[in-house]
This record gives structure tokens, sequence and C-alpha cells, in this order.
């Protein structure tokens, strides 16, 4: 391999384990950083909170290219986790330029943005695909990630020929090109990432070579990954026919009309605001609709015969299904509890209730726990909720920014009556979760081969559990009821002085528990990043 992509969000918002791989990789190899969050056609204001992570991760990877996509992901502040496509109109060019001028203002430098795959088109479009990308990238002076899987799968959806796109494509705007494979789903093309690059999109690349000389390219596959052997003999493909590929030097045609884009266009005019919010509406039907007056058929072409309405269908779906799959990652041992069909009906009734509100799809189920708690009827499983709470405290540890644990030797300088001003500056994986279930034991269930819950796990049995990372690797231990008070008073501020005296207190004096002993173990799991004294701070 010669150089790997990594999807931005999944490593802006973690600073353990896949993080690490990456900075690992990054040794070796050259990076580019594609984003899928950005949002940049969102009539939403940009997200200072996702440039400032995107920041952040640029210049701890330095890439050698930073892309995102030419759509829009969110609006009014709910964020729907997919790559919705814009009007082309001059509208929705003015607005993307701005946006693109402030974000390359903000990184420093330059990016791309990449043509999607769409499976609807407007009809108050009044240009063709093409120019649309080509204008946004001459006006904001980014460059063009040009994905010929997506421009293959959209001229079969939308009926033009996928050789004129290339023509009015200018190569020194290009800056990389993606090839993938996709579904075919009868009456449309649906881009999965899924499968083998297929023929005619091979002869595209072998089209735009010839056009434009070599230029990076990326061969996506993100579904249903194979095994490396395969993946690296598709790039090797790729490789074959960059290297045979001599530029011809061919000059771009006059700009084409494009079968879809309405004649009348202007009659259908309809502001990018609301087109956001009407479509929105399709994709969580369940939400008030705010935009009901405008009929679908002012705002969609007809598609392969049928309304545009229907093909609304794949974007609904979508969001639902992604939902589905970031609590599966994070809800584990709930699901294995509740069984895969219960557990996908409770998902989808959770998606209706809390719909997500976070650029980063993984924050989705942070509301899970509480939605376990006031499900109507119950579940007739008690420690559910509690069960939940404790696998969020995994994940959140799992991602947690940790920093340089401390070094008993810096203690040395410490006078002995120091010790009890002293307050611990925990590391940012650090959890405690108390719960009257034995929350541990059911979280470690979830490897069992058999389902459900064992005889043991079912009954009431009271758990402090002390969450934790060493490296990069989730820690748990159980703790007793004077290591619970003790930990919980420490982590809400309270100096050693303090917490000790509270201790004291409550028990005898042959009854004081190795409190020394519990510091060095937790010193040497690196869950300790710090000691303040008044005036001091390690």
């Amino acid at each position: 391999m010669d150089w790997f992509e990594a999807i931005s969000e999944n490593y802006m918002d973690t600073g353990g384990r896949p993080l690490a791989i990456l900075e690992k990789v990054r040794r070796h190899y050259p990076i580019a950083l594609h984003g899928t969050s950005l949002s940049i056609g969102s009539v939403d204001p940009l997200s200072p909170d996702y440039l400032l992570r995107l920041k952040n991760l640029i210049q701890r990877i330095d890439p050698f290219i930073v892309s995102d996509h030419l759509c829009w992901s969110s609006v009014g502040g709910d964020a729907l986790h997919d790559l919705l496509p814009l009007p082309f109109t001059e509208e929705a060019i003015a607005h993307v330029t701005s946006r693109v001028r402030q974000v390359q203002d903000f990184i420093g430098r330059p990016m791309l943005l990449e043509n999607v795959s769409t499976y609807v088109t407007y009809r108050h479009s009044t240009i063709p695909e093409w120019e649309f990308l080509r204008e946004v990238a001459r006006r904001s002076g980014c460059g063009i990630l040009l994905d010929l899987n997506n421009l293959y799968v959209n001229s079969f959806n939308h009926g033009f020929d996928p050789m004129d796109y290339l023509r009015q494509i200018p190569g020194k705007l290009v800056g990389q090109f993606h090839l993938a494979g996709h579904t075919d789903m009868g009456k449309f093309l649906f881009d999965t990432h899924s499968a083998h690059v297929i023929d005619p999109v091979w002869e595209l690349y072998r089209e735009a070579l010839k056009r434009w000389g070599p230029i990076s390219t990326l061969i996506e596959w993100d579904e249903a990954i194979p095994s490396f052997e395969v993946l690296a003999e598709e790039a090797r493909k790729a490789r074959t026919i960059y290297r045979k590929c001599k530029p011809g030097g061919v000059t771009n045609s006059a700009t084409l009309s494009q079968p879809g884009t309405s004649s009348n266009a202007s009659s259908h005019a309809i502001s990018l605001s609301n087109a956001q919010l009407w479509m929105k509406s399709r994709i969580q039907p369940w939400e008030k609709k705010s935009t009901d007056s405008v009929a679908s058929e002012s705002i969609l072409n007809p598609q392969a015969g049928d309304p545009g309405e229907e093909r609304m269908t794949v974007y609904a779906s979508g969001y639902l299904a992604r939902i589905r799959e970031t609590l599966l990652e994070v809800y584990e041992a709930v699901r294995k509890i509740l069984g895969p069909e219960r557990f996908d009906e409770l998902a989808t009734d959770y998606a209706h209730r809390f719909p997500s509100r976070n650029y980063n799809l993984n924050y989705a189920g942070r509301h899970f726990e509480e939605f376990l708690r006031f499900i109507p009827g119950g579940i007739n499983l008690d420690f559910l909720p509690d069960l939940a709470k404790f696998e969020w405290a995994v994940w959140e540890a799992f991602h947690a920014f940790d920093e340089k644990p401390l070094d008993l030797s810096e203690t040395a300088g410490f006078a002995e009556e120091d010790w009890e001003n002293i307050r611990f500056e925990f590391q940012p994986s650090v959890r405690l979760v108390i719960s009257e279930w034995p929350v541990l034991d059911l979280w470690l269930e979830r490897k069992r081969p058999e389902d459900g819950v064992s005889e043991k796990n079912r009954a009431a049995r009271s758990q402090r559990v002390l969450i934790g990372r060493k490296e990069d690797q989730v820690r748990t231990e159980l703790l007793d009821e004077n290591q619970h008070r003790l930990l919980e008073g420490l982590l809400a501020g309270k100096t050693l002085g303090e917490v000790s005296e509270e201790l004291a207190d409550r028990l005898r004096e042959d009854e004081m528990p190795p409190v020394s002993e519990w510091f060095s173990r937790w010193v040497r799991e690196g869950l300790i990043r710090g000691l303040k004294l008044p005036q001091n701070t390690l």
C-alpha cells in the first residue's frame, strides 16, 4: 500500500485505541483525512466544536489531503447521519462557497469536496450536477475529490452519460479519485462500498487518467469487508491501470444539459432552508412536520417512473439502520439479553424518542439508559437500565483522552504533612458505577454462547465498579464500600485528608483499610495523572 485514508470523525473524538492505531499507521504511511459530518451544505451554522476537533486532528496527523462531501447531513439542530443531496442552484453554490472559505481559513489549508451518490433530484435545480461541483470548487478555492463510483451510480439513477460528466470537470481541480463497489437495487443503484469495483467504473477511471494524468486513487470498501488479500488485489488492479494510462491532454467540451433537471425549475423555486427541512421531515416522519404545506411533487423529480418521495425511504431507512448499528456497538450485553429482534424494536423506538443531535453517530446512544427506565409497560428486566449505564461508561472510558500518568518519583519533594492537603487528578477515562445489580457480571456474560441471563445474575446483588483504561485497554475493578467512598470523594475534589477523616469517622482504628496499597495499585494502573497542593501541582 502507498497510503491510507481515515474517516475523520472516527478519530476526532477518541483518545483511545483507534487514535493510537491511526498514529501508528501514520508513522509508516501518508494519511488522508476524509470527513462525513462537516455538513458543508446545511443551513445550520457550522459547528465550532466540530471544526476545532478537526483542526486538532489535522495538526496531530498532518494528512496530505483533507476532504469531505458536497452535501448536508444536519438541519434544525438534528443530525441525520447521511450524505444528503443539495439542489443545484445559484443559492446553494453561494451558500456552500462561503462556508468552504470559512472552513479553509480555520484549518489553514485547502480541502477537497466529494461528489455524492444520490437517489432523488430536486425539481428546482437549474444547473447540471457537474457544473454545480465545478463552480463550488472554482469559486471557493477548494479541490474536487471525484468519486467515480458515485458518478456512475448517479448516471444510472438520474439518466445521464457518465462520460459527459467527466468532460465538464477541469482536471486541475481534481485532487483525488475514489473507486468503490455498489449494490444493484433494480430501479436504482445503491452506494454501499460492499463489493468489487465494476467494469464500467474501471472504464471511467481509465478515461479520467487519460484526460488528466496520474491522480491519487483510493479503493473504498467499508461494508462486508473481505480479507486484506482481496483488498490488496483490488488496489493492485487500480495501480496497474494507473501506471499503464498515459494522459492524452483531452480538452473539455461545452456544458451539457442534464436529464432530470426541470426545464421550468424557476416555477418550482423553494429556498434551501425549506428544502432541507422538508427532507428532514421525510427522514424523521415521526417528528412534527413544519413543511407539510409543501407538496412533494413540487420538491422532487420522479425517479424511474415513481414519485420522487417514494425514493426518500432510502434515506429514512438508512437513518434508522445507523442508529441501530451504533446502539449495537455500545450495548452489546443489553442486546444479548434482549435478543436481536426485541433489541431492534427498542432501537427503532429509541430513534423516534431521542433524535440524534451530535455530528458523531457514536453519541446517538447516550440516552439509552434513560430510555430503558421509562419504556411504557416496562421490559420485566429491572437491571437493564443499570447495565446500559455501565456499558455507556465503558464506551466513554474507551474513547477518553487520557494524559500521561503520574510517576510516583515526582512526589519525592512532598513533605509528610502535605499529603492531607493533596487533591488527586484522575484520568478522564476513570468512572465509578454503583448498582443494586451485578452489572459487571452481567456485562461479562455478553461473551457467553448461551442466550439470556444466567440464574445467579438474575437476583439483586449490589456491585461497585471502577472503570478506567491502561494504555488502550479498558480495565474494570470491583470495589468494596470503603474503596468506593474514598474514590467518590477524591473524584468530587476532596483532599486526601478529608476523605481519610470521613473513613475514620465510620470505622474503628483496627478496621482502617490499606489506603496506601490502593493508591499504589491505581498509580500502577495509570488511573491517576496528577496531584495538586494549594500552591503546587504535579
